[in-house]
């Protein structure tokens, strides 16, 4: 066994590199900062009116500085104060809308629903027809470049079921992101969800969509600090207009490296089918997402895997879905699976990599370990621990002590990842070192010690909304009508 401490990666912005999203962008500029870029993003807003005012209410106290958390052990670097969203700073973006990209929803309209039915699907279906309504309308008729579905808070009582707290939309609460899908035992026979109903739904109009509650104008104790929403929500929406706010800096020899989940989701009747789906990533978040084939559990493994066919035919498809939108094919492969990869699926993948010549592939499953590890002190291991247990199998930290944070950001005792090699052509290290840049790519959380590679977060939030697609729906390739 061998033990060593992968130093925090860098992110690369747009004047320098540095370790953490939020001082990035401030002291260096998104990344794109000198290219085609988001200089103005263009929202049309959908909601009751009342909620529509508190929300640009609050969009406009976030073009100015607000403080970070204060707490008794001040951390400034993990409470960092937010710098406004204006074209001066930080992003250097603004907003912009006129009357014409506000759609206000009559609250006679919620109230007729709600008194129509208590049937929670019907509830779901009828609102979510409401908004959909009017996202037709602004993408038809203003195309805004992301629409904001502002949610009010006594509202959401009517539509919500197992998820029992619904942050607005794109901000991740610390809680880990679970193995499956969904757990078994808590949710109804046939899941309801609203978000994950309306995002579906809304993908038809090409316009990604970004769910706020109003109570973000107020945070309340359980929420992040003001300065906190303000970095994720911005972050996410310069995305989903097509901004990159930040890359990775790949240490590998290959000139172009792409970077891909393969998971699979069960539909929301709960039958033993699952489908697969494939998302490719470059160093820049730009990639594509692939539906594949419906897969059928056996009754002696209910873990599910592709066949030879299938998995040469979901990489292939996916590689060729990648080509059409980088117009390049990747040197190298790396693909992450949180099942172990059978003999069938490292050929099926290994083949149709070498049909297009892509000279190296590593095959890495990531998946929850029950190792611990235990460090002198009060504070749990460093993120960025790994220990090795043979050349193909390794345990890492991703989560835990962080140094630019001066503490650990955790509540429960870290957990690290099992890190199995299938099959590998790069460094054991450098696939590690991977896996831990990974975990910052998320642009719904500019707190950077995510637990699971962007590979694995993507993975779960497509299946999450996928399976709201009836087969005939339209299905976006980009990550961010997902997230």
């Amino acid at each position: 066994m061998k033990l060593r401490y992968i130093e925090e990666p860098s992110l690369q912005f747009g004047q320098d590199q540095h370790i953490c999203p939020k001082s990035g962008i401030f002291n260096f500029s998104p990344f794109d900062i000198n290219q085609v870029r988001p200089e103005k993003i263009t929202v049309g807003i959908i909601g009751k009116g009342e909620s529509i005012d508190k929300v640009l209410e609050w969009i406009e106290s976030c073009k100015t500085h607000i403080s970070g958390k204060e707490t008794k052990n001040p951390h400034p670097n993990l409470h960092l104060n937010f710098c406004g969203f204006n074209k001066d700073i930080g992003f250097k973006s603004e907003i912009v809308y006129d009357d014409t990209y506000l759609r206000r929803l009559n609250n006679s309209d919620f109230d007729d629903i709600i008194k129509k039915t208590d049937n929670l699907e019907d509830r779901i279906n009828d609102i979510a027809e409401l908004i959909l309504g009017e996202i037709k309308f602004l993408s038809k008729n203003k195309k805004p470049d992301v629409i904001l579905c502002v949610l009010s808070e006594n509202f959401i009582t009517y539509i919500q079921e197992e998820e029992k707290s619904t942050e607005e939309d794109d901000e991740e609460q610390e809680k880990e992101v679970p193995e499956k899908d969904f757990d078994e035992d808590e949710v109804s026979k046939k899941e309801q969800n609203f978000r994950r109903y309306l995002k579906a739904k809304a993908m038809q109009y090409n316009i990604p969509i970004q769910i706020v509650r109003d109570r973000i104008v107020k945070p309340t104790g359980e929420m992040q600090d003001p300065a906190t929403i303000a970095w994720n929500f911005f972050t996410a929406l310069y995305y989903k207009a097509s901004g990159t706010p930040w890359a990775m800096i790949r240490k590998d020899s290959a000139e172009t490296t792409c970077y891909a989940g393969i998971s699979f989701f069960m539909s929301r009747d709960k039958k033993t089918t699952q489908t697969s789906i494939a998302q490719i990533f470059n160093e820049l978040g730009k990639g594509v997402i692939l539906r594949g084939e419906e897969i059928t559990l056996k009754k002696s493994d209910r873990t599910p895997h592709l066949s030879q066919d299938q998995a040469y035919n979901l990489l292939s498809l996916s590689l060729k879905e990648y080509y059409d939108a980088v117009k390049i094919f990747p040197k190298r492969l790396v693909m992450h699976k949180t099942s172990n990869f059978n003999a069938d699926e490292v050929y099926g993948f290994s083949q149709a990599a070498k049909e297009l010549y892509i000279n190296q592939v590593d095959l890495v499953s990531v998946q929850k370990s029950d190792v611990r590890l235990y460090r002198n002190g009060i504070y749990p291991p460093m993120r960025g621990t790994q220990l090795t247990l043979a050349d193909n199998h390794h345990i890492l930290y991703t989560r835990g002590s962080v140094p630019y944070y001066e503490t650990y950001p955790g509540k429960y005792i870290p957990s690290p990842l099992e890190i199995k090699l299938a099959r590998y052509d790069e460094s054991p290290n450098l696939i590690c070192e991977e896996i831990l840049a990974l975990t910052k790519m998320n642009w719904n959380n500019t707190q950077f010690d995510r637990k699971f590679p962007i590979t694995i977060e993507c993975a779960r939030n497509v299946g999450e909304i996928l399976k709201y697609l009836d087969p005939v729906d339209k299905m976006q390739l980009k990550y961010s009508f997902y997230m």
